[in-house]
């Protein structure tokens, strides 16, 4: 890649992560998201806000932005995070004369197209939760997740859902959610580590939405043996490439296949602060066919752990962010309960006592947050009335 040829164009429902990767590399990117958080743009050259949380991208506002911010013959490549599962041909539109440093649009359909992706897992005998393309007579136990969707927070209890329409159904199987991230070159990959995922219990309409995950949990040699057979199966069948995860359940020694993500995800954060090369160098040498070792477990955790809103709430002028606060709206943004408001992060040696402390901090951020919104204002009522809040 030539210095010369100019930035490269990051697009994804949030950029923060892949830009604050490329930055560490030294590496200028234009950032496309919905959400324009203020630690994105200090490690973008040029960006631009082209959706929102609520529906994703604005197809013309992002081509519009991707022309005149980094159009095709001043772009080094195209990188893109989640966002594109369920408008493949919004990215096929994006990569047109740029080099598309990622899975191509009809490979990002078909890992997340259930009757695509669970047939290759049994043509390649990898085990995997059954699943129904119509609601189980018994729904108890069955999970609803909507084809093409992202992050968790589409996924219902199957006695939740009434019209089957884009859903399909899965047993909700016992153990620990974990994912696998790997890099691949089309034919072979490198495992870079093996996280546990938690969900955001605290949020009762969407508990299965992403809340974080904690890097490098041990499992035995065995397992390790048996999951990169199963990825390396999945990548020569399917001709994946740059950095990927596979989402799993985890029970002792036994564990079931529940996704691939295509394309770079949150949980590659966990695992840059101890390597020697970026994760977005490595994403990029390996879309172009070299991938490195297996990276060899480090000597700490890494976790992070999303904030969502637990009421509507401008972000206060002057606000200080901690510093181990991530994905910072600007002041006077907007965010509407249950959204994300931001992501903190720790480190430690013991994952259960890691989860506890992020806890803490999410709270503190809340308490923090809503002790500088202002206070409803209190009217006297007429006499014998009772006051009202305005």
């Amino acid at each position: 890649m030539s210095p010369d040829a100019g930035p490269v164009l990051i697009a994804a429902l949030s950029g923060r992560a892949l830009a604050s990767a490329a930055f560490a590399a030294s590496m200028p990117v234009v950032v496309l998201d919905v959400f324009g958080d203020m630690d994105m743009r200090v490690c973008a050259s040029d960006w631009g806000r082209v959706g929102n949380a609520q529906s994703g991208f604005d197809r013309a506002v992002l081509l519009e932005a991707a022309e005149r911010l980094c159009p095709p013959d001043r772009c080094s490549g195209l990188v893109y995070g989640a966002g594109f599962e369920s408008c493949p041909d919004v990215l096929t539109e994006l990569a047109e004369n740029r080099d598309l440093l990622g899975n191509d649009p009809d490979l990002l359909e078909r890992m997340g197209s259930p009757e695509c992706f669970f047939a290759m897992l049994e043509q390649l005998g990898i085990p995997y939760p059954a699943i129904s393309y119509r609601r189980p007579q018994n729904a108890r136990g069955w999970l609803a997740k909507r084809a093409g969707a992202c992050g968790g927070g589409h996924v219902r209890t199957a006695q939740q859902i009434t019209n089957e329409c884009g859903y399909y159904f899965q047993r909700k199987m016992p153990g620990r959610i974990m994912s696998v991230l790997f890099l691949a070159n089309g034919r072979e990959a490198s495992i870079v580590g093996i996280s546990e995922q938690w969900n955001a219990a605290a949020l009762k309409e969407r508990p299965y939405s992403y809340g974080g995950a904690v890097s490098d949990q041990a499992v035995s040699q065995r397992l390790r043996a048996d999951l990169r057979y199963a990825i390396n199966a999945c990548v020569e069948k399917a001709g994946l490439c740059g950095l990927n995860s596979m989402d799993l359940v985890v029970d002792g020694e036994k564990f079931q296949v529940l996704e691939i993500n295509a394309r770079p995800t949150a949980s590659a954060e966990l695992y840059e602060s101890e390597r020697a090369e970026s994760l977005f160098k490595l994403h990029i040498q390996a879309c172009r066919g070299k991938v490195p070792p297996d990276r060899n477990p480090g000597s700490r955790n890494y976790a992070q752990l999303v904030v969502y809103a637990e009421q509507g709430l401008k972000v206060p002028q002057g606000f200080r962010w901690p510093d181990w606060c991530s994905d910072l709206p600007p002041a006077e943004t907007p965010i509407d309960a249950g959204e994300p408001l931001c992501t903190v992060h720790a480190s430690g040696t013991d994952s259960l006592e890691l989860h506890g402390f992020l806890e803490r901090r999410r709270r503190f951020v809340c308490r923090a947050l809503n002790s500088q919104l202002p206070k409803p204002q209190v009217v006297p009522a007429m006499a014998g009335g009772r006051a009202c809040q305005l």
